[in-house]
């Protein structure tokens, strides 16, 4: 942490001043043992590397539920940051976008009957006025801003959900329309609104895209909260 604020004091001037855009902070650690063969290095390097970062996705998103590929199995490392846990990503993104879509909604690797992310973030949606998002299982990474979110939810009073979501009841809900809201959650996006979701052919356009009030609500909070703007009542800022 004294690296990290001698290096943020040191690229300040970096640090860029549009509400969508913020200085990204990226940790990473890497084997370096010179060794060729297949097992865990004995020397590591452990690295910080800032880059300001605008608006991740420019407009609202349009994704593919994934139902034959596999981006993280349970007993893998889908829950741990790892840079591994793209590489299977990529080949089938591309095969969506040929389709016209912009990102996945993963499937569970044993069935492919549980929603599990969104491309390469978390993903929450708004059923019947209760935020929900899939429990944590092994192969969903607990990410920081899907624990801010739901800290700040539930301090609002908000019904919050974390539990099993299955396809079935996610194309249920957007058939019914009691789906209202879907989006996906980063450290780069921050929030990212998904306006359309297709599964087996058939495309579901959300009714609150970017004007979803959960969403653009708690958006708006963590800006104000990143800023400075609103009390720090969780003790998550640290003033450089």
């Amino acid at each position: 942490m004294s690296a990290l604020r001698e290096l943020v004091t040191l690229d300040k001037d970096w640090v860029p001043n549009g509400e969508e855009s913020s200085l990204y902070i990226r940790p990473f650690m890497f084997g370096t043992e010179p060794f060729l063969g297949v097992k865990a290095s004995d020397s590591y390097r452990f690295m910080i590397i800032l880059s300001p970062s605008g608006r991740y996705y420019a407009t609202p998103v349009k994704v593919k539920i994934e139902k034959h590929f596999v981006r993280a199995a349970k007993g893998g490392t889908g829950f741990a940051k790892a840079a591994g846990n793209y590489a299977a990503s990529l080949r089938p993104a591309q095969l969506a976008k040929a389709d016209g879509y912009d990102q996945l909604i993963w499937t569970d690797a044993q069935e492919h009957k549980y929603i599990e992310e969104a491309g390469t973030m978390n993903i929450m949606f708004v059923i019947n006025d209760a935020l929900v998002t899939p429990a944590l299982s092994g192969s969903i990474l607990p990410g920081v801003t899907r624990d801010s979110i739901l800290q700040i939810a539930r301090s609002w009073g908000m019904k919050v959900e974390e539990r099993q979501v299955s396809v079935d009841e996610l194309v249920q809900a957007m058939e019914q329309g009691t789906l209202s809201e879907a989006f996906g959650a980063g450290t780069a996006a921050t929030i990212s609104h998904i306006r359309t979701i297709g599964h087996e052919g058939i495309d579901y356009d959300l009714p609150h895209v970017e004007d979803g009030p959960v969403a653009n609500k708690i958006k708006s909070y963590l800006n104000d909260f990143k800023r400075g703007r609103v009390e720090d009542t969780f003790g998550w800022n640290m003033k450089v």
